[in-house]
């Protein structure tokens, strides 16, 4: 089973821009604690938790990201900003990992990420392997893959994921639609990517467990993602934000 997981958000150091955020977002159902979530003194995470899936919006307080990702602290360092990548999970991580090199698909390692915190002194694991493929072409888009070191882990995890949207009654994202420039390198690289995916015109649909991941083909040459989170809250049915490329839209669930 694969499902969507979380999509790392690369965001300007800006404490005034992120209490701003959270004025905007908190009444429509999302609430928000800009201060919390993980980091270094090198880089600092702040997320938005939609049920299950959240945005892992980063930025960095340090130019060398104090233990963030080294390719992702060298784009940050030449201004990129917006989603940088798109993180399932998955039990089979190895079978997907072999799957992806067998269709021609460079892909790293299993790693585990970990970092130093308390002035260096303490060491932190994530408790679960990654893989990370390089970017669609012609876009700094990322689509990686991770799997817990243990599937009811998940359940214990549940007490981290707060604040959440779903004590509004937003229960999770149903979609992912990702926009991106209709070039051939990059349809056959998705297709690599997703061997069950379908083709309708210029969309590109990979259906999940109870989720949804759309790419939509455009003439531009941009990358912008909408991601429709479900809810049961009448009353924010059709609300809307957007943090840099990427738009979050309520739908009746």
């Amino acid at each position: 089973m694969i499902r969507l997981d979380h999509f790392v958000v690369n965001i300007d150091n800006n404490e005034s821009k992120l209490e701003e955020l959270k004025k905007v977002i908190e009444p429509l159902g999302y609430p928000f604690e800009p201060k919390w979530g993980k980091g270094t003194k090198g880089f600092k995470v702040a997320n938005i938790w939609i049920g299950l899936q959240y945005f892992e919006m980063v930025w960095l307080k340090k130019i060398d990201g104090g233990g963030w990702k080294k390719d992702w602290v060298e784009k940050y360092n030449n201004g990129h900003r917006g989603i940088i990548a798109l993180y399932l999970m998955t039990d089979e991580l190895d079978k997907i990992r072999e799957g992806l090199l067998n269709r021609g698909v460079k892909v790293s390692e299993p790693e585990r990420i970990s970092f130093r915190w308390f002035f260096g002194l303490l060491k932190k694991s994530m408790p679960w392997r990654s893989i990370y493929t390089d970017p669609i072409p012609g876009t700094d888009l990322q689509i990686c893959y991770g799997e817990m070191d243990n599937p009811k882990m998940i359940e214990k995890m549940k007490q981290y994921m707060v604040p959440n949207a779903d004590t509004n009654e937003i229960v999770g994202i149903k979609e992912a639609v990702v926009k991106i420039n209709s070039n051939s390198e990059a349809i056959n690289y998705i297709k690599k990517l997703f061997p069950e995916i379908k083709e309708n015109n210029n969309i590109l649909e990979y259906e999940m467990d109870t989720t949804k991941l759309t790419f939509q083909l455009l003439e531009e040459q941009k990358v912008e993602v909408q991601l429709k989170a479900t809810t049961n809250n009448s009353d924010l049915e059709e609300k809307k934000f957007k943090i840099e490329n990427i738009e979050v839209i309520n739908v009746k669930a």
